[in-house]
C-alpha cells in the first residue's frame, strides 16, 4: 500500500498534477507514511524522475513549470506534518548554480537536504561565484554545494574556491560540486572537497563530513595537542610567513614592520584565507639589534637590514659595557610594535588560532647585535669570557621580550637560532646548549609557554641537541635535512616543523608537486603526531596562491588521523 502511495505522488509530480497533489499527500499521511518519506521519496522522487526524463529527451518548459508547481504545492501541504518531526539542524548548506537559469536540480536538492535535517540557503541560479561565497559568509555556512550544467563555465567553480578563500572561510566550509559538466577528476583539480552525482549522494557525503566535523579540533587545540606529542585530528599547517602575509594583505612591507595593527591583521587575514593553524608575530632580524642601539635600513617594500650594529666586533668589550638592563630595551624602536601585535592578534582570534611570538635565540641574537659580522665568530676562540657575558645578557633580553609576548596573549615563543645550529657540536655544547636550556626552561616554567626553535639550513650535526634544550617544544629545520631521518633521531621527544623547499618547490613548483611533497612529508614525520607541516624557512613573498592552497588540501587529504600508510 505504502509503495503505491509513493508511486502515485511521483507520477503526479512527473505529470504536473498540481491540482490534486495536496489531496494525494494527505492520503499518504493518512495511510501512516512518515511525512519525511512522502517528501523525499514521493515529491523529490518525482522531480528526480523529471530530471532523468529530460536528460534523455529534452526539456519542455510548460511541463517543467507544471511539475515544479506540483512539487511546491505538495511541499506546502506537508509543512504542518513536517513541523512536528523537526530535528536539530545538522548544518547549514548554501546551494547555488553559477550558470542557468536552472531550478529543477536546486529544488530537488533543497527538499532532500531539508528533509534530512540540513538548513538549506539557496543563493540562486545563474549567479556569480562571488554571490555564492558572500551568501556562505553571511549565513556562516558549513557546506557549499554547487551545480554546473555548462562545461565552458568550469572556471566559475575555480573562482568560487578562490572567493571563499578571499573571504577567509574556505578552510571552514566543505565544498561539493555536481551537475552534468562536473566529475570527481574536476573536483580534485579545482580543490573541491567532493563530487556527487545525485541529491542522495550529497546527503550521504554531508553526513560523512558532519561526523568528521564533530571530531575536528580548533586550530589552537590542534597545534597544542601536537606539541604534546599526541595525534590531533589532522596535521597542523603552520607556515613561517611574513612578506607573504603583507603581500596577501596588500600593504608594503615597511608598514608591516612598523605598525602592530597592520602586522596582526596581515597575519590573521592570511591565516584564515588559507586555513593556517597559527599566526606568527615576526618581521625581521634587525628589529632586536635596533632596539639595543643599532640602526636599520627599512626599504619601502622589502625586508629591513642591519645598517649599524649595536656592538662592533672590533670594540665589543667597551660597547657591551655601555648596555643597560635588558628590560630597558623592550620599549625601544620598532620592538614595542612587534611585541604589541600579539595583543591585536589575540583580540581578533581569541582561542581560534595558536599565536607565536618571535624572538631571536641567545647565540643568533648575540651575533645579530654585532651586525652578523663574521669577525664576531672569532670570539669563540679569542674572547670566550666576553662572549659568554654577551650570551647571558642577550638571554635575559630574549626572556623579557618573551614575557611581554606571553602577557599579550602568545601561546608559543619562536626562537631564531639558525647560526647556532650551524656550529660544530663542540662549540654548540659550550656556547649554545647552556643558554638555550636555561632560557627555554624559564619560558616554560615561568611564563607557561612552549618554545619553537628555528634553524634553517643544513644543520644535521646539532639537531640531536634539540630535545635536550627544548623538551616539550618544537624545532623547524630546512629541506636539506632528511625528514624521516630527523623523525627517527628526535621525533619521539620533540615536535618537528617543516621542511619543504621554499624556493624550488613552494615558489617555483606546481600545485601537484607541492601536494605530493606534502604527502611525502606527512608520511615521513606525521605518524604518532609531533609534526607541523611548513616550509623549511620563510614562505616566499610571491608563492603562488594555488601552491598555498595545495598545502592545506594535503593536510586535510593526507594528514587526517589515523594516517594511512599509503597516503
Amino acid at each position: 500500500m505504502s509503495s503505491n502511495k509513493i508511486e502515485l505522488l511521483r507520477e503526479a509530480v512527473l505529470e504536473g498534477n498540481y491540482e490534486n497533489i495536496g489531496s494525494l499527500c494527505q492520503s499518504a499521511l493518512d495511510s501512516g507514511l512518515d511525512p519525511k518519506q512522502v517528501l523525499t521519496e514521493g515529491l523529490a522522487g518525482g522531480m528526480a524522475d523529471l530530471a532523468r526524463k529530460f536528460g534523455k529527451m529534452g526539456m519542455y518548459l510548460d511541463t517543467v513549470l507544471w511539475s515544479t508547481a506540483a512539487f511546491t504545492f505538495g511541499s506546502m501541504a506537508l509543512q504542518e506534518a513536517l513541523s512536528t518531526t523537526e530535528q536539530k539542524s545538522k548544518g547549514t548548506v548554501v546551494i547555488g548554480v553559477p550558470d542557468g537559469p536552472w531550478t529543477i536540480g536546486p529544488s530537488v536538492v533543497t527538499v532532500v537536504l531539508s528533509a534530512e535535517g540540513y538548513k538549506v540557503v539557496n543563493a540562486g541560479s545563474d549567479v556569480g561565484p562571488q554571490a555564492i561565497a558572500q551568501k556562505a559568509k553571511e549565513v556562516d555556512a558549513d557546506f557549499v554545494a554547487t551545480g554546473l550544467y555548462l562545461s565552458y563555465r568550469l572556471n566559475m567553480l575555480e573562482e568560487l574556491e578562490k572567493e571563499l578563500a578571499e573571504m577567509g572561510i574556505r578552510h571552514k566550509v566543505k565544498t561539493i560540486i555536481s551537475g552534468p559538466s562536473t566529475s570527481p577528476e574536476i573536483a580534485d583539480r579545482i580543490g573541491a572537497d567532493a563530487y556527487c552525482e545525485t541529491a542522495t549522494e550529497i546527503v550521504e557525503t554531508l553526513d560523512i563530513f558532519t561526523e568528521r566535523q564533530k571530531k575536528e579540533m580548533s586550530s589552537k587545540q590542534r597545534v597544542m595537542t601536537t606539541l604534546d606529542l599526541q595525534e590531533p585530528d589532522r596535521v597542523p599547517l603552520v607556515p613561517f610567513a611574513m612578506t607573504f602575509c603583507s603581500r596577501q594583505y596588500g600593504i608594503p612591507y615597511s608598514e608591516y614592520v612598523t605598525n602592530a595593527k597592520s602586522l596582526a591583521a596581515s597575519q590573521v587575514s592570511t591565516a584564515r584565507r588559507f586555513g593556517w593553524d597559527a599566526v606568527i608575530a615576526d618581521c625581521d632580524t634587525a628589529v632586536y639589534t635596533e632596539a639595543v642601539g643599532g640602526k636599520s635600513d627599512i626599504p619601502y617594500d622589502d625586508v629591513p637590514r642591519i645598517a649599524e650594529p649595536a656592538i662592533n666586533a672590533s670594540s665589543a668589550a667597551s660597547d657591551f659595557m655601555k648596555l643597560k638592563d635588558p628590560a630597558d630595551y623592550v620599549n625601544v624602536g620598532r620592538l614595542p610594535e612587534i611585541l604589541g601585535s600579539v595583543k591585536f592578534m589575540k583580540e581578533m582570534v581569541g582561542d581560534e588560532l595558536a599565536i607565536i611570538g618571535w624572538t631571536e635565540g641567545p647565540f643568533q641574537g648575540a651575533m645579530l647585535l654585532m651586525g652578523a659580522d663574521p669577525q664576531a665568530i672569532f670570539m669563540l676562540r679569542q674572547e670566550k669570557e666576553l662572549l659568554h657575558e654577551i650570551l647571558a645578557w642577550y638571554s635575559e633580553f630574549a626572556f623579557q621580550c618573551a614575557k611581554v609576548f606571553v602577557e599579550n596573549g602568545a601561546d608559543i615563543i619562536g626562537s631564531g637560532e639558525s647560526a647556532a645550529y650551524y656550529l660544530s657540536p663542540g662549540a654548540f655544547e659550550e656556547f649554545v646548549l647552556p643558554y638555550e636550556k636555561k632560557l627555554y626552561r624559564r619560558i616554560n616554567d615561568e611564563l607557561g609557554a612552549k618554545v619553537l626553535v628555528h634553524s634553517c639550513g643544513y644543520v644535521p650535526q646539532c639537531l640531536k641537541y634539540a630535545p635536550l634544550v627544548n623538551p616539550g617544544g618544537a624545532i623547524q629545520f630546512d629541506y636539506q635535512v632528511p625528514l624521516k631521518w630527523a623523525k627517527d633521531l628526535v621525533g619521539k621527544d620533540i615536535t618537528l616543523m617543516g621542511n619543504l623547499d621554499c624556493n624550488r618547490l613552494l615558489h617555483l613548483g606546481s600545485p601537484q608537486e607541492v601536494e605530493e611533497a606534502c604527502r611525502e612529508a606527512i608520511l615521513a614525520a606525521g605518524p604518532g603526531g609531533g609534526f607541523f607541516l611548513s616550509g623549511g624557512c620563510e614562505i616566499p613573498r610571491d608563492m603562488p596562491y594555488e601552491n598555498m592552497q595545495a598545502m592545506h588540501r594535503a593536510c586535510v587529504k593526507y594528514g587526517t588521523y589515523p594516517l594511512k600508510d599509503d597516503c
